[in-house]
């Protein structure tokens, strides 16, 4: 009886944890970082956006997710690391030029800011 519950409770939790690894793993397929709308979930809170600035935001969000998926299958195999880096920083200052006439001054210093915090939970944790 005992080994019953013991394995019936090992299940529940194999179970619970399935759905977390599952997303994240829906997640990782897509490349790394959020979805747009995860995004622009947390950039219209985040952000304080109007219902103006939520559709003019997705659209460049959109824009330069397609331009970067485009630019990147064209390049796929034939660029070093220094370039791909290159091309990242290059989209970033592009995306934040469009944002820029959107929104406000306080508005682009809190979207750096949660880049930079996106950033940083993305690098994995130094080990000694």
């Amino acid at each position: 009886m005992r080994k019953t519950i013991g394995a019936f409770a090992l299940v529940l939790v194999a179970l619970a944890a399935a759905a977390p690894l599952e997303a994240q793993a829906q997640r990782a397929a897509r490349g790394f970082g959020m979805s747009l709308d995860d995004q622009m979930t947390a950039l219209t809170e985040r952000l304080a956006l109007d219902e103006e600035q939520v559709v003019k935001v997705r659209e460049i969000l959109e824009t330069r997710a397609e331009s970067r998926r485009e630019r990147f299958q064209a390049a796929r195999g034939s660029m070093d690391r220094n370039a791909m880096m290159q091309m990242m920083q290059e989209f970033q200052q592009e995306t934040e030029t469009k944002l820029a006439e959107v929104l406000s001054e306080e508005q682009i210093e809190k979207y750096r800011e949660y880049l930079a915090e996106q950033q940083q939970r993305r690098r994995p944790p130094l080990s000694l």
